[in-house]
């Protein structure tokens, strides 16, 4: 269950070191490790959102809007929290090898969660209850552990890279790009849940608008997102030109699959993009 996001977490590093143009002067060794950071930190975090960090903290919207896996995990919350404190761990260990400081951004990102939704909803809204807000946290929240990744692996063959003015453009455009697309990939998955969220006073998108406008608004982001990488020249050619292309590819595709439950098609198509996606590039 977290292997689908965590890959999601992953591909976006990938994304945003090769538009910036870091990819490619980053040794193998240090982008395996990046990804392999990327991975462990948000199977921790995934499992933080799941389980919470004491069962009476379990969200009862959950429940409502994934039954089958709620009922799984609260069998096992304990092992689940083992998993979590180890994934975290994995991550912290890898971000100490790469740069000591990035040792911390794996509790940082579980920090967020806990500021997202660590508790079910009360009184007070919480980021994920509130229109746009949820979207844009999520998006903000990946896109920034993308960029501390990427910053803290520049003394391993990219130094200096993002501070230089080329880079650095480039770098900012792919953090906007990839905030847009998470942005609308963050909408499409409140769909699965808009039946839960409308019970219990979370307010996104689907709840606002119905499930067919926040479809059609997150599939002409991510073609709008597209049609920006292809028309604005920051970054490498061939991966603005490779990722526009699987963009456009994978929107068209499971929009018109369209299937009723499509969270884990949505995290696992960006993994299949970021394959695709280098391959092409290379190959240019």
């Amino acid at each position: 269950m977290a292997a689908w996001p965590a890959l999601y977490v992953a591909s976006a590093v990938v994304y945003l070191a090769q538009l910036s143009g870091v990819w490619r002067l980053l040794p193998a060794p240090v982008a395996v490790g990046l990804v392999g950071m990327a991975f462990f930190a948000a199977i921790g975090t995934y499992l933080l959102d799941r389980v919470k960090l004491r069962d009476a903290w379990l969200d009862p919207a959950d429940a409502m809007a994934q039954p089958k896996r709620y009922a799984f995990l609260t069998k096992h919350t304990r092992a689940c929290r083992v998993l979590m404190i180890a994934s975290l761990a994995a991550a912290a260990a890898l971000g100490a090898w790469l740069t000591p400081w990035l040792a911390a951004v794996p509790l940082l990102s579980a920090s967020g969660v806990v500021l997202y939704a660590g508790k079910p909803k009360g009184k007070a809204a919480r980021p994920k209850d509130v229109l746009i807000i949820k979207n844009a946290y999520v998006a903000a929240g990946i896109v920034g552990f993308a960029a501390l990744l990427l910053a803290g692996a520049q003394g391993h063959g990219s130094i200096g890279a993002i501070s230089h003015e080329v880079f650095r453009s480039a770098f900012i455009f792919g953090m906007v790009t990839l905030g847009l697309r998470v942005a609308a990939d963050a909408v499409l998955c409140d769909l699965d849940d808009q039946r839960a969220d409308a019970t219990f006073g979370t307010e996104t998108l689907p709840t606002r608008f119905g499930r067919d406008s926040a479809w059609k608004i997150a599939f002409f982001a991510r073609l709008g997102t597209a049609a920006v990488l292809v028309a604005v020249p920051l970054g490498p050619l061939p991966s603005r030109l490779a990722w526009a292309a699987c963009t456009i590819v994978s929107s068209v595709w499971l929009r018109a699959a369209a299937p009723e439950s499509i969270r884990d098609w949505v995290d696992s198509r960006f993994a299949i993009e970021a394959i695709a996606a280098t391959v092409l590039a290379m190959l240019a």
